[in-house]
């Protein structure tokens, strides 16, 4: 069990540099919200964009700041520990129900998707951009992506 949400954030770095590159921006600022991870994916038809927010505790506030995340990201997912999990899994209904994807991450680094969502628009056009014109220009490669957005 991680002993401090940024034990648990400096796990996940780690994870997603390992198995995805480093396509990724930590507690991107200026938007509505501020996302743990910011992760994007540069494809032929664009860029997508996927946010994480970790918490070892309160899955209900980790699931309203990840509907806020909508206006900017195709994908939001709310990141927990084990024993956080079962709790978040007894409200499944509301992460269907918003299109929030819900996620398993532990100690050792091991990273389970519980409920993959459904990639969607962002809610609003001008903060997508800017966050797309933010990361445009940037040669880093995604490996393995399509875990999130299959």
């Amino acid at each position: 069990m991680f002993d401090t949400e940024l034990d648990m954030s400096k796990q996940f770095e780690k994870y997603l540099k390992l198995n995805f590159g480093n396509t990724f921006i930590k507690e991107y600022q200026g938007l509505f919200g501020v996302p743990d991870f910011l992760f994007y994916i540069k494809h032929e038809s664009g860029i997508s964009i996927i946010s994480f927010e970790l918490k070892l505790k309160n899955w209900k506030r980790a699931a309203k700041q990840a509907f806020r995340y909508k206006n900017f990201s195709n994908i939001s997912y709310v990141v927990l520990p084990e024993n956080t999990l079962q709790n978040a899994l007894a409200n499944i209904e509301l992460f269907e129900k918003y299109n929030i994807g819900l996620a398993k991450f532990d100690i050792n680094g091991d990273f389970e998707i519980v409920f993959k969502p459904t990639p969607n628009l962002p809610y609003s056009e001008e903060l997508n951009k800017r966050v797309v014109n933010s990361v445009a220009s940037s040669r880093k490669k995604t490996k393995n992506a399509e875990i999130f957005i299959s």
